[in-house]
């Protein structure tokens, strides 16, 4: 595993930040956003866990510390936390950060928005088998390709809380096929001969550090093998006049309305602001996510001996067992 990449010394320099975004596919940059503003946020979402029991007790929330059977993304027991963060204002307000929109706007122009699909990760220890697998955002966002995603944990993320890792370069060998894993979207990229020539890069993240990637650029995320639960989030830019998907601009899950969403809120400019954007709406390809029945059948024998050996792995422990999902 090589570094990451600090790019911060470009920064005011757009010609040599694209030159580099453009030949490794992300650009990593050190102190971008306020530690206080993310410490702000942690502390709405750990309160969010603490309240529904995902957080060891007699521990500070904001250490994230989680001795909980892992829930994963898609689960029953999932939505209950994740719909109280999808009602954060202070969520979906990070999307529109002056520093990360001036950063989009040096890489992609002026026009560049984010999509208002917000999405917060919430990533259990002790639970690698479900790391995101090495995979592209374009499958499962589609429009145009020129989409860039920023990442940023909410505090510090060092290697072994399980950050993201970048094959760099990966984006120059174009769309790839997708095959069943575990892990968030369910899906991974079919990697060939041409990417062992390619080398993965990650790093200690510190509180404001910020990953900028292309919709092309393979990426995973390494595994947790700490006792605390990362925290981040990650948001998605284009520019105006190109394409985009009705799911990009729906509430991650689409579970509640945007108006039920924004209920309460103060900010008035961060509702429906897309609304005022110029932009092609695209159908949704469903053929990125197909796969053959023989993989659907290995699909469910997966899903299904990892729901076994985590229940076991906590049963002995006696943590409390959340209601297993279905693969969705």
């Amino acid at each position: 595993m090589q570094e990451l990449l600090d790019s911060s010394a470009l920064l005011g320099d757009t010609q040599a930040m694209r030159s580099r975004f453009n030949e490794d596919g992300y650009l990593f940059l050190r102190q971008q956003i306020e530690p206080e503003v993310l410490l702000a946020l942690r502390s709405s979402i750990t309160s969010i866990c603490q309240r529904h029991g995902w957080l060891a007790a007699n521990t500070d929330p904001l250490e994230a510390i989680s001795d909980h059977q892992p829930v994963v993304e898609g689960e029953e027991a999932y939505f209950p936390v994740y719909d109280d963060i999808q009602r954060l204002e202070s969520f979906h307000a990070l999307a529109h950060h002056h520093k990360l929109m001036e950063l989009m706007q040096a890489l992609l122009g002026p026009s560049a928005f984010p999509h208002p699909l917000s999405i917060c990760r919430l990533v259990f220890p002790d639970n690698v088998e479900w790391s995101t697998p090495p995979h592209q955002d374009y499958p499962n966002n589609q429009g145009t390709r020129d989409l860039l995603a920023s990442w940023l944990p909410l505090g510090d993320c060092p290697i072994e809380l399980g950050p993201l890792a970048i094959l760099k370069g990966s984006q120059q060998l174009g769309l790839l096929p997708l095959t069943f894993s575990l892990g968030a979207g369910h899906r991974q990229c079919v990697l060939d001969e041409r990417h062992e020539e390619l080398e993965w890069h990650s790093a200690d993240f510190a509180a404001g550090d910020l990953l900028i990637f292309h919709s092309l650029t393979v990426h995973r995320a390494l595994p947790n093998l700490s006792n605390r639960m990362r925290l981040s989030v990650d948001f998605r830019y284009q520019r105006e006049h190109e394409a985009l998907t009705e799911q990009s601009l729906l509430p991650h899950f689409n579970r509640e309305s945007w108006d039920s969403i924004y209920q309460g809120w103060s900010n008035t400019s961060l509702q429906y602001y897309w609304k005022n954007k110029s932009y092609k709406l695209n159908a949704w390809d469903s053929s990125f996510q197909e796969l053959p029945e023989e993989e659907w059948q290995e699909s469910l024998k997966q899903r299904i001996r990892y729901d076994r050996q985590l229940a076991q792995r906590y049963a002995k422990r006696g943590a409390n067992t959340p209601e297993q999902g279905s693969i969705n």
